[in-house]
């Protein structure tokens, strides 16, 4: 087994979690808001016989309360969360009564994005009709921006990182009385708001739990993208408590694995990143609130090349799943993992969170360079 893509952490086979809030109360926010429905839970009969194990699914969530995006489930809950606690507003108020009350405080929402989250933050902001400003690194696409700034939005693109867009949207935020920052990645000083977001995002987990029970099955493991780690941690979470241990594989691109970097090291740690056609999950560090759920709860982590990853998207495209980059490293990652050793019974039951819809981007340049050898071959 190659040292060099896949991690493995047996302790975390042992590991539990303790929720230490009630997370009921942002599944009945969901519930309430308008269009809410469970995303489709897809299996992969192929797919589950290649890998020799009982069922592959794929939590599709290309579209989710009208965003092609699972980061709408986050972003809803913690700016409601926010609201809430800065004009002293009930969690049982409606999304009335928290705009009436947001316009009257003179409330602005502040992001930084490499895309999905910023534009479901601006989403927030056009559903409550208050302003928002969204912060994006040099890596930012023009049609990304687009997208955001048609939610209402103002969008800075700034010339460094993507950690140099969240610092930009942290200093704008401070500078006005009433702004508000909602970020998925915490800092010193700042760990409630992305606390409340990571519990938003529990409601993806509870729906793939109610979904195959439904169908006689339990997960046996749950395979995540990884960015700053919001979504591992809700998902982490989600699979070491209440009795369940499910197995974690993680992935993130060979160009950001900024995860993989700090369990190898011991530590949480920053690391350089590039470009990468998983943009929305290329982040140079794990955020401080997840890193001790992330180092123990984690099973395994793979990364992948932008290479396997557009292989991937065009598998599941194929399957009829309207997958994006992110959301189909997961396959990228089970077939990688899987080819390396990973251990999967002929019971097991793996789900596959493609946390996006397809979305256009730069085809990677060894599939480009081994297109054109096969026109020239021919």
């Amino acid at each position: 087994m190659s040292s060099s893509t896949l991690y493995t952490n047996p302790s975390a086979k042992s590991w539990t979690y303790s929720y230490e809030t009630d997370i009921s109360p942002a599944q009945a926010f969901h519930n309430r808001l308008p269009g809410y429905e469970q995303t489709p839970l897809i299996p992969l009969y192929d797919l589950a016989e290649q890998l020799g194990v009982g069922a592959v699914f794929v939590k599709d969530e290309s579209s989710r309360l009208g965003l092609p995006a699972f980061k709408i489930l986050g972003a809803s809950w913690g700016t409601f969360r926010a609201i809430a606690e800065q004009t002293g507003l009930s969690l049982n108020m409606s999304l009335r009564d928290v705009s009436e009350a947001a316009k009257k405080a003179g409330t602005i929402l502040f992001a930084a994005t490499e895309g999905n989250h910023g534009r479901a933050v601006a989403r927030m902001g056009k559903i409550l009709e208050i302003p928002t400003r969204i912060f994006m690194s040099r890596f930012a696409d023009q049609e990304t921006c687009q997208k955001i700034e048609g939610e209402g939005a103002q969008v800075t693109v700034i010339p460094g990182s993507y950690d140099d867009a969240v610092a930009a949207a942290f200093a704008e935020s401070r500078r006005v009385s009433t702004g508000l920052l909602i970020q998925d990645n915490a800092f010193e000083g700042y760990e409630r708001i992305p606390a409340w977001i990571v519990e938003g995002y529990s409601t993806l987990l509870l729906e793939i739990g109610e979904q195959l029970e439904a169908q006689g099955l339990r997960p046996t493991m749950i395979v995540t993208p990884i960015g700053v780690g919001s979504l591992g941690h809700a998902v982490v979470a989600f699979c070491k408590s209440g009795g369940r241990q499910i197995g974690v594989l993680t992935v993130e691109p060979e160009t950001a694995a900024c995860l993989q970097h700090s369990l190898r090291a011991g530590e949480r740690s920053t690391i350089d990143t590039s470009a990468t056609i998983m943009n929305g999950m290329c982040c140079g560090s794990v955020s401080p609130i997840s890193w001790p759920v992330l180092s123990r709860g984690v099973d395994a982590s793979i990364v992948v090349s932008d290479l396997e990853c557009h292989e991937s998207v065009q598998y599941m495209q194929d399957c009829g799943i309207n997958a994006g980059p992110c959301g189909a490293a997961t396959l990228a990652a089970i077939k990688k993992a899987a080819s390396m050793g990973l251990s999967l019974q002929t019971n097991s039951v793996i789900v596959l969170v493609n946390t996006e819809g397809a979305r256009a981007y730069p085809l990677p340049s060894s599939y480009v360079a081994a297109k054109a050898s096969d026109r020239a071959g021919s």
